[in-house]
């Protein structure tokens, strides 16, 4: 198969080139992103420079014959300056990249969603299935954005059945070669809780994602798939466990501090009160679709991943 991945290099875009670079049925791997890979693409592979919203990405993946595409191209921190173009890359590119599948003839598509298109809400089940609506809280631009990506991919689908897609909903993404934002906010000894940390959640490793993003393409299977570890736990215990010192915040605080820090754009727009507002209420899902269809199986539990996450940086440290 020959493969092209969008985002190719964020941080699932790049484990994921490494990974297929390794596998014996992609012949070809095309890279493509807006930012220069970190390290060399594989020797079966190779990289252009590219927006997603370009018009030219049809053309692209028919000159490289591409039969296969991961789209991971999404842009994840709301900007207090930046919001138009977070929408305009996240769904407008999505819609550029369902045409260019479209015009190449794509046969499988496999889409990087997320959990927070469920949306974080006191009446959800314990865990979330496929079978429940999408509901994201509209105070959170990500996850209205996954909501609207979802919705595109759908009607993709049924007009374009030929391309058999995929939908994965993974929740936070740690590891140990997590960079970023996030990752140096969730590095710092002390967490943040809100209402007493009480809410369960879900962190899946980078390892299992590309795992599972890797077998997603090697299957015939359609449609939404959580990408979520085998448990959850109250977020107080996963940090406590950690070894991590606990600062917990009531929600009307929460949203004055948060949202301060997000507008004066400190801690690179991580703090978004929206992005905040996910650990009040339960926002699990079940991956038991998952390992049914696709026949996968998590390595790593939520706390065995945010410690190989940290075991990760104490490593790096030790250099």
């Amino acid at each position: 198969m020959n493969v092209a991945v969008t985002g190719a290099a964020g941080y699932v875009g790049q484990r994921l080139m490494a990974r297929l670079g390794a596998n014996p049925n992609v012949e070809q791997i095309v890279g493509l992103d807006i930012q220069p890979l970190e390290t060399p693409p594989p020797p079966n592979g190779v990289f252009q420079t590219l927006d997603i919203r370009d018009p030219a990405l049809g053309e692209i993946l028919r000159h490289y014959g591409i039969d296969t595409l991961v789209h991971a191209a999404f842009i994840l921190f709301p900007h207090p300056r930046r919001l138009a173009l977070m929408e305009q890359v996240n769904v407008g590119g999505t819609a550029n990249v369902l045409r260019a599948c479209r015009e190449a003839r794509i046969r499988r598509l496999v889409v990087l969603s997320s959990i927070v298109a469920y949306g974080a809400w006191s009446d959800n089940p314990i865990p979330l299935t496929e079978e429940h609506p999408l509901r994201p809280n509209p105070t959170y631009p990500y996850g209205v954005h996954k909501g609207q990506v979802e919705r595109l991919c759908q009607e993709f689908s049924k007009e374009h059945p030929q391309t058999a897609c995929i939908i994965l909903r993974p929740p936070g993404i740690l590891g140990p070669r997590a960079r970023g934002p996030l990752a140096d906010f969730l590095r710092r000894p002390r967490a943040v809780i809100v209402d007493g940390g009480r809410a369960p959640g879900q962190f899946v490793h980078e390892d299992d994602l590309v795992d599972l993003i890797e077998k997603s393409l090697q299957s015939d299977a359609r449609g939404p798939f959580n990408a979520t570890p085998d448990d959850w736990l109250p977020w107080r215990e996963i940090w406590s466990r950690a070894g991590k010192q606990l600062m917990n915040f009531l929600w009307p605080v929460a949203r004055l501090v948060f949202g301060l820090l997000w507008q004066i754009e400190q801690m690179d727009c991580v703090t978004h009160p929206g992005q905040v507002n996910l650990t009040r209420f339960p926002l699990v899902a079940s991956n038991e679709k998952a390992r049914r269809e696709l026949n996968w199986q998590p390595a790593y539990t939520t706390l065995q991943t945010v410690q190989d996450f940290l075991a990760g940086e104490r490593d790096e440290s030790s250099h």
